[in-house]
């Protein structure tokens, strides 16, 4: 365990705790940092003030306080830190906040404990819907599966569609920076009278397994067990449960709908409708461009990258595969000029470091699957309604390309639905510079137009949303 996560824990800890004798906490939120304030007074009645994040790594730095009237500032020049308030310290109230990054007005509120991420579009109150923790067991895999069922109140007869993860751990609500991405979409599905089941991946959360060692097969045995539990409970209709998977989940729900005849109807969100070998490409391109390297620069190195990606698409064998790319690198050097191999970060043994990184993420069994994934193993299969969505700024799996792969092999599919969205990165958030840096900085979880749309084209094939 490294010493930041050790500190991120006790940080956690020392936070969630709760109050004690003579202490006042209010939690603030600044895009995805959270700030704690504290207020705890001795025996002395002395005030003291504190201030904790788990996203800053603050925990509990202590404050200077300067009265002017009715305000106060709370400074901690250590971390060049101000908290500049103008009112009470009430309820609710107003924090002018600076620190490295800038100057902030946040909103404070009273809380008992430090509090989950919160963002507007997070579900809140009274809801339309019953939402029900289930645990079920695979019957193949032996795997204990945990996840949330969404039902719409007042409904006799629904749709339901299984949320599918992207890439990477995730819990069942696609947690990232504290943005709930399926929760929301959930929230918008049950809204319009569509059920849906979002669960944890392997190893997180209350399903067991190991996530290390699989890969996208395993992930589609996973999601055809929720699959086969959810066609045998009584309160949900088999006759129409479709899938949704988002990136990698993508790629799942294409496999599995290619397999099985109990799907129904198939959403794509940013799904890969290219070869895992063309998706790295694009993928790998896009990113270089977006971090504004010359066009020059990107040339070389994805002409590395494609020797690097055949070779592990060709070599699936770990004992070999590290000294072919070691030969692969090293013979692609030798032409190059030290001003170029400065440029790409290539010289004085950082070369090796590319190899060892390269190499750790192409032998696990995620990486082999993915690159030897090719939709025409499986979009021809399809003979369900499908829609397929993308934003035309994502740089992780580009729009227009996979669209167009969709298209051309969803030959059997009876209904072909595509859209891309100007200004929408792969999270389906509007963007400015659409970097993969921004999408924690930005506080709306799922574009309200790309939710509508899909809700809609789920009730238009349904045509029973309503009843």
């Amino acid at each position: 365990m490294t010493l930041r996560r050790i500190h991120i824990i006790l940080v956690l800890l020392s936070l969630g705790t709760g109050l004690s004798w003579g202490q006042s906490l209010w939690q603030g939120q600044y895009h995805a940092k959270r700030l704690l304030l504290e207020k705890s007074q001795n025996q002395n009645a002395k005030d003291s003030f504190f201030l904790s994040s788990p996203e800053y790594y603050y925990n509990r730095l202590p404050l200077q306080q300067n009265y002017f009237g009715d305000s106060l500032t709370l400074k901690n020049e250590d971390f060049n830190l101000e908290l500049k308030i103008a009112s009470q310290l009430d309820t609710t109230f107003m924090v002018v906040f600076s620190n490295y990054e800038g100057k902030y007005p946040i909103q404070f509120d009273r809380v008992n404990a430090l509090q989950p991420h919160s963002y507007p579009q997070h579900p809140k109150g009274d809801l339309p819907y019953a939402s029900t923790e289930l645990l079920f067991s695979g019957k193949k895999t032996g795997i204990d599966y945990g996840g949330t069922l969404v039902i719409p109140n007042d409904k006799e007869h629904y749709p339901l569609a299984i949320l599918l993860n992207g890439t990477g751990r995730q819990d069942r609500n696609y947690t990232y920076s504290g943005h709930q991405f399926f929760t929301v979409l959930a929230d918008a599905l049950a809204r319009n009278g569509i059920a849906s089941f979002r669960m944890d991946d392997r190893g997180t959360g209350s399903t067991t397994g190991n996530f290390e060692t699989a890969g996208i097969s395993d992930f589609t045995a996973d999601a055809r067990e929720a699959l086969d539990y959810l066609k045998s409970r009584e309160d949900i209709d088999s006759r129409f449960i479709g899938l949704i998977g988002h990136s990698e989940g993508g790629v799942v729900a294409s496999r599995l709908t290619s397999q099985n005849k109990d799907v129904r109807f198939m959403v794509s969100l940013s799904g890969v409708g290219v070869s895992g070998l063309k998706i790295l490409d694009l993928q790998n391109t896009a990113i270089l461009k977006a971090s504004k390297m010359p066009d020059s620069l990107v040339n070389l190195q994805m002409d590395l990258y494609r020797e690097l990606f055949k070779t592990v698409h060709d070599n699936q064998e770990p004992d070999s595969l590290k000294t072919e790319l070691e030969s692969q690198v090293k013979n692609w050097i030798q032409d190059k000029s030290t001003t170029s191999l400065n440029a790409l970060q290539l010289t004085d043994g950082r070369d090796q470091t590319l190899i060892y990184r390269f190499f750790n993420s192409a032998k696990t069994k995620a990486y082999k699957e993915m690159i030897q994934y090719d939709p025409k193993d499986y979009l021809p299969k399809i003979e369900v309604p499908v829609l397929i969505l993308n934003g035309d700024a994502d740089i992780f799996v580009p729009a227009s390309e996979n669209v167009a792969s969709f298209k051309e092999n969803l030959i059997n599919a009876p209904v072909v639905t595509t859209h891309i969205y100007p200004g929408l990165n792969h999270m389906y958030q509007h963007c400015t510079t659409c970097t993969s840096q921004e999408i924690s900085t930005v506080d709306e979880v799922f574009a309200p137009e790309v939710l509508e749309d899909i809700t809609q084209w789920i009730c238009d094939i349904y045509r029973d949303c309503n009843k």
